[in-house]
């Protein structure tokens, strides 16, 4: 048995992006996001067929933990149309309805939630799953767990992630610190990019450390060495904005009493659901022989 924590923002902008302005609901409003996270957790339940499993969902935060470290945080992307806030409000309802929790914070990102379920419920006898695309949440993974791109079917375990990054999962957060990150708008240090921070995490073995011994960076055998410590030196106070940036909280109290378990499968507002956003008859189908499975045990 394993606990699954989805990522569902991931799905949903996968959804909105693939078929923009394709499909409404009854009231004539955008559906195609929802309709493709449906596709999405139809997939999951009969591929996968999970018993414990959790969907954390971003919201769009204003005042976020992050945003008080650094104002600048996110702040290259274009804000949320009210089209896409909707249906993210669907898709909450629908796994709802499914029966499995979904976990959001007014203040926390989805990451912090799925770090925190992890830390939680992870044991030798109950492995996580975490379905995303973000490399960030890497670093979650301890042995026994794996990240899996479900869309792709790229699955990561503890030493695929050294293999593919360079670093373990415990340094991805101290390599995002000092590579940077565009998509979050993390500045990160110039000259650093994910392999010369591999090469310094791998020597150095975390920041702290590094920063203890800046003036061996010049020495190490990789090219522009002497350069990568001049930046790491004008820089350095940086580094403690990245490092808080990229780390993920795994002490986060929103989700300390959301069960992981699947409760109630609400069959009606499902299929009310699928009538008012007037799915098309071959998705209702499988929905249909899926939910007659829940109602006949």
């Amino acid at each position: 048995m394993k606990l699954y924590l989805v990522d569902s923002s991931i799905f949903i902008f996968k959804a909105w992006f693939a078929q923009k302005g394709a499909q409404s609901n009854l009231r004539g409003e955008p559906n195609h996001a929802f309709i493709g996270f449906s596709d999405f957790t139809y997939r999951l339940l009969t591929e996968v067929v999970p018993s414990k499993l959790v969907f954390a969902f971003d919201e769009s935060l204003k005042q976020s933990s992050r945003k008080q470290i650094y104002p600048a945080y996110k702040a290259n992307r274009t804000p949320v149309p009210i089209e896409l806030k909707r249906q993210f409000g669907w898709c909450q309802q629908w796994v709802e309805h499914l029966g499995f929790s979904k976990a959001v914070s007014q203040y926390w990102e989805a990451d912090d939630l799925i770090g925190t379920l992890a830390m939680q419920h992870r044991s030798a006898e109950l492995p996580i799953v975490i379905l995303t695309a973000d490399k960030d949440l890497t670093q979650l993974i301890h042995e026994g767990d794996l990240w899996w791109s479900f869309y792709d079917n790229k699955k990561l375990d503890y030493r695929g992630i050294r293999k593919k990054y360079g670093v373990y999962p415990e340094q991805i957060a101290n390599q995002l610190a000092l590579m940077g990150d565009k998509v979050d708008n993390i500045p990160g240090v110039p000259f650093v990019g994910q392999k010369t921070a591999a090469n310094l995490l791998r020597k150095f073995g975390n920041l702290q450390a590094l920063r203890e011994n800046l003036g061996e960076v010049s020495k190490m055998k990789f090219r522009y060495a002497a350069r990568v410590q001049q930046s790491l030196i004008e820089h350095e106070s940086i580094l403690d904005v990245c490092d808080r940036l990229t780390q993920i909280n795994c002490a986060v109290q929103d989700v300390d009493q959301l069960s992981i378990d699947r409760g109630e499968v609400h069959l009606e507002k499902l299929r009310d659901m699928m009538e008012t956003h007037a799915m098309d008859e071959p998705r209702r189908h499988k929905w249909e022989a899926l939910l007659s499975k829940c109602e006949h045990g």
